[in-house]
């Protein structure tokens, strides 16, 4: 997806609306493939690899921090939700005061592994590929239900053995409160794996049901933003 697509576009007006600050932003992975860099290279989702978002988000911060703001709550839904746990995980930063993942995931080899028949032999292939000098060949994929395309490089590091895209070790280093939102429509395992964040996190994070909306919160938006404009009120007294 990109910033000015919902769920995210939506998010960033209506807190925007109700007094919170909205910076919406790509990632280098926006769209499944974008022109990147100077134009002579393709990038988006089926190129990237999902630590770059660290580089992102460094960016993003730092935007807001020469413009005298001095304290965050990371936002992310999907992958997003991915990147975000995966960046205060990582860099722990004092000035995000909270994170807000929106339906992450399981997106690690040994979930993929155990419910989608044939996922180790792509992998296995992707590995091959690599070691052959063929990791920026594009191999066709199943992502989920659907059909999807990555370069080698970027499958093996979405969903390699080392499972090094599972949140829960992330959500256990935040530092900081977390709201893990998902919908009744998705399926039951998105609900199992966000309650499961959200034990990680710690004694202050929660875990919220939207109740009829998929994925995407199609027609369900504002109902996310009211628990996300709650949540923050509370987070701020």
């Amino acid at each position: 997806m990109n910033f000015y697509l919902p769920p995210l576009a939506t998010f960033g007006q209506e807190l925007a609306q109700r007094g919170y600050h909205s910076l919406v932003i790509n990632t280098r992975g926006h769209d499944w493939i974008s022109r990147a860099g100077n134009l002579t290279k393709f990038g988006g989702s089926a190129y990237e690899n999902v630590e770059d978002c660290l580089l992102d988000l460094d960016g993003a911060l730092k935007f807001l921090t020469q413009h005298d703001y001095r304290r965050f709550v990371l936002v992310g839904h999907s992958l997003g939700a991915i990147k975000c746990l995966t960046y205060q995980g990582t860099r722990r930063r004092p000035d995000v005061v909270g994170v807000v993942s929106c339906s992450a995931p399981r997106q690690f080899y040994s979930e993929r592994n155990a419910r989608q028949p044939g996922f180790a032999e792509v992998i296995a292939k992707a590995e091959n590929m690599i070691a052959e000098g063929k990791g920026e060949e594009l191999l066709p994929v199943s992502v989920g239900a659907t059909p999807g395309i990555f370069t080698a490089r970027t499958h093996v590091n979405k969903y390699g053995k080392d499972d090094r895209n599972d949140c829960r070790p992330h959500a256990r280093r935040l530092g900081c409160p977390l709201l893990a939102i998902i919908g009744s429509a998705e399926p039951k395992f998105f609900q199992e794996y966000a309650e499961e964040i959200a034990v990680a996190a710690g004694a202050k994070s929660r875990c919220t049901l939207i109740d009829g909306a998929n994925h995407f919160y199609n027609r369900h938006t504002r109902a996310v933003v009211n628990v996300i404009h709650q949540w923050l009120s509370q987070l701020t007294d």
